[in-house]
């Protein structure tokens, strides 16, 4: 199976902040999609992961369309896009799962949000189907695979950034977007 891990934002608009230790959502999910491809070599050998990163275009849509474009060409089975939520408020909290709505999104949404939930123990904020136009929509919808957009954590929630603040919660983290991949297509 080849899972495409696309890493949401670029180098030059990084998305959220993590209000520890000011790290950027680009960031955090770069070293998180290093994890991943660490892990999957090591104990997921079904899985082959590659990452692919999101190039400033000037243009959110064709920004999308190249990096997504980028991985049908490499033959992705399914895309899993790394980000993380932030709001104006700490008590928002919690893990969701955005999803295309296709069976094949759901199902996959369905398997990383089960297991986000047992690796962090965040609030389940459920799996969430985005129309091309909604926020985050065009991601799940302009490439060939199966796709899923993660919001594992707020990085402005006490509670998300004490789950996701270690090594060994990220690895966890890396293992849970591993496990429900190989769940649905491996």
């Amino acid at each position: 199976m080849k899972l495409a891990i696309v890493v949401g934002h670029n180098a030059r608009a990084q998305g959220a902040v993590r209000r520890d230790t000011g790290e950027t959502e680009f960031s955090w999910n770069s070293r998180l999609a290093e994890m991943i491809e660490k892990i999957a070599r090591k104990e997921f050998p079904q899985i082959r992961v590659q990452t692919f990163f999101r190039e400033y275009m000037n243009s959110y849509s064709r920004e999308l369309k190249d990096v997504y474009g980028r991985s049908d060409r490499w033959g992705a089975d399914a895309s899993c896009e790394l980000h993380f939520n932030s709001h104006n408020t700490t008590s928002a909290t919690g893990t969701e799962t955005l999803t295309s709505g296709s069976s094949m999104s759901r199902r996959y949404a369905v398997a990383i949000q089960a297991a986000m939930l047992t690796a962090l123990g965040l609030r389940d904020r459920g799996k969430k189907t985005v129309s091309r136009q909604g926020r985050g929509g065009m991601s799940l919808h302009v490439g060939r695979a199966p796709a899923v957009l993660v919001e594992p954590f707020f990085g402005s929630s006490p509670k998300g950034l004490a789950a996701t603040d270690e090594g060994h919660e990220m690895e966890a983290l890396a293992r849970a977007i591993l496990q429900g991949s190989a769940e649905v297509f491996a």
